[in-house]
């Protein structure tokens, strides 16, 4: 797991591959429609977000669409040097 995605995983109750259930029904049934944000890592239901399939590719939930954590860079900003 990324490091980024480790800290989102940190601000809820994460669920083991073997425990995950659908954020939205809260079953853990349809293994096979199951699917898995690629920011947050919770479970949906293909058909609880209305979706006919899972998609190929990188997929976002809802929630992180609604609230995009950017990781901070350790440091901050540099500022660039000015040129004499």
């Amino acid at each position: 797991m990324s490091e980024p995605l480790v800290c989102v995983i940190q601000t809820y109750r994460w669920q083991c591959m073997e425990c995950k259930t659908c954020t939205v029904c809260q079953q853990p049934h349809h293994e096979d429609e199951m699917m898995f944000c690629d920011q947050c890592d919770r479970g949906y239901h293909t058909f609880c977000v209305g979706m006919n399939s899972i998609p190929m590719g990188l997929w976002v939930c809802k929630l992180c669409e609604k609230n995009p954590t950017t990781p901070k860079k350790k440091g901050g900003a540099k500022t660039p040097k000015q040129s004499k």
